[in-house]
């Protein structure tokens, strides 16, 4: 079953406000250039470095071997975000499906805010830890 589903209109916007926090334009160029996953792991690689390892990926440009780099980031990096995308999910942001990217940007999104919620609580804890 495809994770990468059809954003609604409040998705849409949500996820536009997050693009626009860390100067992504999604149009028809950055589109393209996200097909391959080295570029979107690149992006995630700015906002979380502890989350990606860019030496891990080539920079494609047949189909076939941007799914090859679709499986790395999948395994390498989805899997500890608790997104994992299927293969034909990987196929459909290969080819540059319509709504493909917005979704998987989408789960990122989501991803990257549950990410500083969980290091804003872990400081929070430690602070207090260290009050006397």
């Amino acid at each position: 079953m495809s994770r990468l589903t059809k954003l609604n209109d409040m998705e849409h916007l949500m996820l536009n406000h997050w693009l626009d926090t860390h100067d992504i334009k999604l149009d028809h160029h950055t589109r393209n250039q996200f097909r391959d996953a080295l570029a979107i792991a690149r992006v995630f690689e700015k906002i979380h470095p502890e989350v990606v390892d860019l030496h891990s990926y080539i920079p494609r440009t047949s189909v076939a071997m941007m799914i090859e780099n679709w499986k790395i980031f999948n395994i390498r990096v989805l899997t500890k975000l608790n997104i994992c995308i299927s293969q034909t999910d990987m196929e459909r942001l290969a080819v540059g499906a319509e709504g493909a990217i917005e979704s998987l940007l989408y789960d990122l999104m989501v991803a990257d805010y549950s990410l500083m919620m969980r290091f804003d609580s872990d400081k929070s804890f430690n602070h207090f830890d260290n009050v006397d």
